[in-house]
């Protein structure tokens, strides 16, 4: 892997380590238990990714540390959310999401051999929350955790 990507991973590591710290402060606040749950299958991809980037960067030599102030943007990040009624948050998640799956894209167009299989996993992680909150505000409820249900190691067990 070029310095260049390694230093993308790096990105994307402390962005992970954003995204579960949301996820986790938004299942803790959730009142709905279907949604706490939907946060939880959020929080979950998060931590996946994280791993998976993790293993990557230290089968490089790579060390990987949390940034503490990245959990606590997270966690801000979730306070915030968890204020807004569901629609309203699917509603402020999409546009995120749309440009993160559009970075997350062009990197991929750049990652080296052998940091592909991952920089394609990044994006694909990225375009199932993008899915989730799609079918969420297209009132398809039922459906929107399967797009991170296909990416995870182990889903959640309902609650």
């Amino acid at each position: 892997m070029n310095d260049q990507f390694v230093a993308y991973l790096h990105e994307c590591f402390q962005g992970e380590v954003i995204g579960e710290a949301f996820g986790v402060t938004l299942a803790e606040a959730a009142q709905d238990p279907v949604h706490r749950q939907k946060w939880r299958f959020l929080e979950q991809l998060e931590r996946e990714t994280k791993g998976r980037i993790r293993a990557a960067l230290e089968a490089i030599g790579e060390s990987v540390e949390e940034e503490p102030e990245k959990r606590a943007e997270g966690k801000s990040f979730g306070e915030t959310f968890a204020k807004l009624p569901w629609s309203e948050a699917m509603d402020k998640l999409k546009p995120v999401l749309e440009k993160y799956v559009g970075y997350f894209e062009e990197h991929e167009k750049t990652a080296p051999p052998d940091g592909l299989a991952l920089a394609q996993h990044l994006t694909r992680h990225e375009r199932a929350l993008l899915e989730f909150t799609v079918c969420e505000i297209e009132g398809q409820p039922d459906n929107s955790v399967e797009p991170i249900e296909r990416l995870l190691d182990n889903p959640p067990l309902a609650a």
